[in-house]
């Protein structure tokens, strides 16, 4: 009867930071600094793509096993407007087909930086 209960919890320790293992990738991007935004074209089996240009000549990619036109539209309404930015939440070890989800695109507005 000890002996089961051991091997029960040895198993529940072993198993357990596997279960809880999560990792996100976030990006805040100031709408000043993006230069265009598109979607990746769509492949059988693929993660949906879309790459954002900057100013700084860095083109940043997120990948989803969900839609991304709605975060393409929200990148898009900020281009250029430096009171605003995006902030852009993947889940990248995420329960799907390619392990990859959209989990937040947010617009926050009302930002004021110096010129």
């Amino acid at each position: 009867m000890i002996r089961l209960a051991a091997s029960a919890i040895i198993f529940m320790v072993a198993a357990s930071p596997v279960l809880a293992f999560q990792k996100f990738e976030q990006y805040r991007i100031l709408g000043s600094e993006i230069l265009s935004v598109r979607l990746g074209p769509l492949e059988h089996e693929a993660p949906a793509t879309m790459y954002i240009s900057t100013g700084t000549g860095q083109e940043i990619m997120i990948e989803s096993d969900g839609a991304l036109d709605d975060c393409k539209g929200s990148v898009e309404e900020i281009i250029g407007n430096r009171h605003a930015y995006i902030e852009i939440s993947v889940h990248v070890s995420a329960d799907t087909m390619n392990g990859v989800m959209l989990t937040g695109c947010s617009v926050l507005y009302g930002l004021h930086f110096p010129e």
